[in-house]
């Protein structure tokens, strides 16, 4: 708060994404046909559900995926966006989206590319298993292109991206240093000519950025985790 008043850092705004599958699960049912996907090599083989199979929020996207519940977020972030939370930008505002895993990242790319139909270099992957992550890392910060970036941990912490806008939370996170590391992916600075450089439609410096929270991450219990190391200074023997 006192980095927010003196200007240091900017401040941010909650939007909400609630869909019922994220609050009360749902449930396959016997002799439906659907794709199993291999952990490690994410073959995917169509097969026939042998019983009844329910699941809740908390197994979406590790144990189930929902492509349909996936793209309702994507789509209603897409809205929101462009109708309540940046209505005069003519470009997506720079986006990073926390995503549970890496298969789960691969997930919300194809959706995002298919929802806003602009092409692959509009949104990429930033995660350690990512070839090309710091060039895309260095091309999210400075250039127009991605608009948006997928990542699971590479950009959560000690990593400045100032054009960033807009955080959209796919994934819970239950150690509050970690939270408030992640948010502030998007707390940094940038006035208005270093923002048109990336976002030409901005019409002044950056004022603030918007958490899109389709997980519950900001209504969460978080706990405070300690240090392990009391007595630093000890020298080994």
């Amino acid at each position: 708060e006192d980095s927010v008043a003196d200007g240091v850092n900017v401040g941010y705004d909650v939007f909400e994404i609630v869909t019922e599958i994220t609050q009360k699960g749902a449930q396959l049912r016997a002799k439906e046909w659907v794709d199993h996907r291999d952990r490690q090599t994410r073959k995917k083989r169509w097969a026939e559900t042998e019983e009844d199979n329910a699941y809740t929020g908390k197994e979406l996207d590790r144990s189930v995926v929902n492509p349909s519940q996936i793209r309702k977020i994507i789509s209603e972030m897409k809205r929101a966006v462009e109708q309540e939370i940046f209505p005069t930008r003519k470009e997506v505002p720079k986006t990073l989206i926390f995503a549970k895993t890496d298969s789960h990242a691969d997930d919300i790319i194809n959706i995002v590319r298919d929802v806003y139909g602009l092409g692959n270099a509009f949104c990429r992957k930033v995660t350690y298993s990512e070839k090309e992550a710091d060039s895309v890392l260095q091309s999210f910060r400075n250039d127009y292109h991605p608009r948006i970036a997928v990542t699971v941990d590479m950009i959560a912490t000690d990593t400045d991206v100032k054009p960033l806008e807009c955080l959209l939370f796919m994934r819970d996170v239950k150690s509050r240093n970690y939270f408030e590391q992640m948010k502030g992916r998007g707390t940094r600075t940038l006035d208005m000519d270093d923002l048109k450089k990336v976002t030409p439609s901005a019409k002044t410096a950056k004022t603030h950025y918007v958490i899109v929270d389709a997980i519950g991450v900001t209504k969460s219990l978080k706990t405070a985790s300690q240090p392990l190391i009391t007595k630093p200074g000890v020298p080994l023997k």
